[in-house]
């Protein structure tokens, strides 16, 4: 152990010079007594053995629930064939349930409050989320277009108003048609890497615990839930509790009242939430 520390030391101290840091991994079992008392806030904290069908999806739906708009299409265009008409079925099944764009304010059943109807439904934020509504809007589409090529040069030539509508177009939904495609067929020739640790935030109300899906990692949690994997670590970026309501972000800053903020929270416990479908 002497030996395994001073060579671990020395890599720290080279790793350092370039600005580099190695997070050590905290894995945790699930299914032996968790509690908050395992977790090391100076370590990465990887959670193993928890049933993803518990997952709560960014919407506030359980994972695999066909109110998922992604799992729905996903699962309907199943078996996948060649790559065109999985595409095809992908873009039309979803498009039954999104069938129009909404404001922030419809898709978190909010609608007399003024600054949420002010905004899209893709620029939503959480009350628990450390992001603003405003920063979400001004940074989430260019993340957006620069993951997808023929968007991106759509989006160059079109007005700012059809621009925040663009997340909609068909080429939109063939982009994730097209990421379920590829992740669905390397997952069944490779399976699904353990490394690769699915981003989570730790939910926690009258000390139980869920957990609920981040903005990465979706494509790929589908993916395996689809495929039967029953359990993928998962990485907690965030605790959030309940009693800790009047220091989140969106609470402190005015988007949400307490009781609001509340109310969504136990909804998404609950898998009863409402939240953006894109």
């Amino acid at each position: 152990m002497i030996i395994k520390n001073f060579f671990f030391d020395i890599l720290k101290n080279l790793l350092s010079r370039y600005d580099l840091i190695i997070v050590k991994k905290n894995i945790i079992d699930f299914n032996k007594n968790f509690n908050l008392s395992k977790l090391k806030l100076s370590n990465q904290n990887i959670v193993k053995n928890f049933k993803i069908s518990n997952l709560i999806t960014t919407a506030g739906k359980r994972l695999g629930s066909f109110e998922d708009p992604y799992y729905f299409a996903l699962k309907k265009s199943l078996p996948i064939k060649n790559k065109k008409s999985f595409t095809i079925s992908f873009v039309k099944k979803i498009k039954s349930i999104v069938k129009s764009p909404r404001t922030a304010s419809e898709a978190i059943k909010l609608i007399k409050s003024k600054k949420l109807s002010l905004y899209p439904e893709w620029a939503l934020v959480l009350p628990w989320e450390d992001i603003s509504i405003e920063e979400n809007y001004n940074t989430y589409m260019n993340i957006f277009f620069s993951k997808r090529k023929k968007l991106k040069k759509l989006g160059k030539y079109i007005r700012k108003k059809e621009r925040d509508k663009i997340i909609y177009h068909n080429l939109a939904w063939e982009s994730h048609a097209e990421q379920y495609y590829n992740l669905y067929n390397k997952m069944i020739k490779k399976g699904f890497k353990k490394i690769n640790y699915i981003p989570a935030y730790l939910f926690r109300y009258k000390n139980q615990f869920r957990f609920s899906l981040a903005d990465d990692g979706n494509h790929r949690i589908r993916t395996a839930y689809v495929l039967g994997f029953k359990s993928i670590p998962l990485k907690i970026l965030k605790i959030v509790d309940l009693e800790n309501l009047n220091n989140w972000l969106n609470v402190k800053n005015g988007l949400y009242t307490r009781k609001e903020a509340k109310k969504i929270f136990i909804n998404y416990f609950n898998y009863k939430g409402s939240g953006s479908y894109v």
